[in-house]
């Protein structure tokens, strides 16, 4: 199967975030008349670039798009080349918070996740999941441009990510609804990875089993769980909270 190099991506912040970061990535640009002044330096660096660009309707948009709900902007863009395995210990040496995430598939949790993310300065996050789910449109448009700001690390197993988090020494907590220790009570460390499960089921038996610590996040119990997108952004609030806040 030939590797997937290009995507199509819409939404205003998110088109924005990578017009700033990585601007070269840029290979093709949609948008409306509307968002003509908005997007001014975008169409310029497209005529500087001979990148083409074309004024549309909001009907053709969305045709173009494949989503209704596009903000005026779609571009075709080049994915971001994965982090070389020295790229990812420089970063593991750095005080920092990391996610990983088990079979987390909805593109609008993933973009949800991925927005907390970048809000509150996480590292990366590794993805155990079959595809590269992220690898939509809708992702990138809930990340509202958080895309950009965190990199993916794609891997195959949970005993992969053990195995890959024991060599960058990186702790991981795993998260369940009913067990563990309250994460309101718990010292994180500077340096820390929260495992996170699937929409449904949470963390498979198997990962909670495997996981060297276990959080909770305390609360009343007329619930089973929360959300995994407000479930994470629980727990990178508290580790900020605890180390990013500068006193």
């Amino acid at each position: 199967m030939t590797k997937k190099t290009e995507l199509k991506i819409h939404g205003l912040n998110a088109c924005l975030a990578v017009f700033k970061h990585r601007p070269d990535a840029i290979v093709r640009l949609y948008l409306t008349q509307p968002r003509l002044k908005t997007l001014a330096d975008v169409v310029k660096l497209c005529v500087q670039k001979r990148r083409a660009y074309h004024v549309m309707t909001n009907e053709e948009l969305a045709d173009v798009a494949g989503a209704t709900h596009h903000e005026g902007v779609c571009l075709v863009i080049k994915l971001p080349e994965l982090l070389t395995p020295q790229e990812l210990n420089q970063r593991a040496k750095l005080p920092g918070v990391w996610l990983a995430l088990e079979e987390v598939s909805n593109p609008h949790n993933l973009g949800a996740i991925q927005r907390s993310a970048a809000h509150f300065g996480a590292q990366g996050v590794f993805l155990i999941a079959p595809k590269a789910s992220w690898e939509t449109g809708a992702f990138y448009r809930t990340a509202e441009g958080g895309a950009e700001a965190v990199p993916m690390i794609p891997v195959e197993s949970v005993e992969e990510l053990l195995e890959l988090t024991k060599e960058l020494g990186l702790p991981v907590y795993a998260t369940a609804g009913g067990r563990g220790e309250d994460l309101y009570a718990t010292k994180l460390p500077a340096r820390a990875v929260f495992l996170m499960g699937s929409e449904g089921p949470g963390l498979s038996p198997h990962a909670l089993r495997s996981a060297p610590k276990t959080l909770r996040i305390p609360g009343t119990g007329q619930v089973e769980s929360l959300n995994v997108s407000t479930a994470t952004a629980l727990l990178l609030g508290e580790w900020y909270r605890q180390h990013g806040i500068k006193k």
